[in-house]
């Protein structure tokens, strides 16, 4: 009944931010599946890891929380269809901050790993795996690994999908994509 009673409590934080978020509205589901689906390759693939059973959970839970802070966004920018201009940009940029500023002033559960975890993501989806994100640059394994897990996640969900701004590519280009990226931005 408790795991059933945070299933909808996340399930409604997913309704807030995408009502929000003016992207399609099973991002979030799309970033949970391709997180699971790609932190359990990774379970296959390597040991360097070893995340438990239980921290993988926690990083496909928080994973639906990687844009949060978009709630602090100007409506206009999050729905705009033009490019953003510089100004725009930068403050699209404060969603990181924001979303992992939501989650620190839990204070009462700031030691928990599950909001540790969750602020990790909030925070770090942005970062590059060469030090060229933000917002603080982070590069390589000083990037949270579930940070890094929804990078490409999103990445992948955002190639594939329709947006207002352009059509959605096939899973081919989007793999030729991420693999070009590989060592940059993941």
């Amino acid at each position: 009944e408790k795991e059933k009673n945070n299933r909808m409590l996340i399930g409604m934080l997913e309704q807030v931010i995408e009502y929000r978020n003016g992207e399609s509205g099973i991002h979030v589901s799309h970033i949970k599946i391709l997180t699971e689906m790609l932190l359990d390759k990774l379970m296959q693939k390597t040991d360097k890891y070893n995340l438990s059973w239980s921290q993988r959970m926690m990083i496909i839970t928080s994973s639906a929380l990687h844009d949060i802070g978009k709630v602090g966004i100007e409506e206009k920018i999050i729905n705009k269809t033009e490019k953003l201009t510089e100004e725009e940009s930068n403050e699209m940029k404060m969603h990181t901050l924001i979303g992992a500023g939501m989650i620190e002033n839990l204070d009462e559960y700031k030691d928990e790993e599950l909001m540790q975890i969750a602020y990790g993501i909030c925070r770090g989806h942005h970062e590059r795996y060469d030090g060229k994100g933000y917002p603080n640059g982070r590069k390589g394994c000083d990037i949270p690994i579930g940070a890094r897990i929804i990078a490409i996640c999103d990445s992948i969900d955002a190639i594939t999908s329709n947006r207002c701004y352009r059509r959605a590519h096939d899973f081919a280009y989007c793999y030729q994509e991420i693999r070009k990226n590989l060592g940059t931005m993941y």
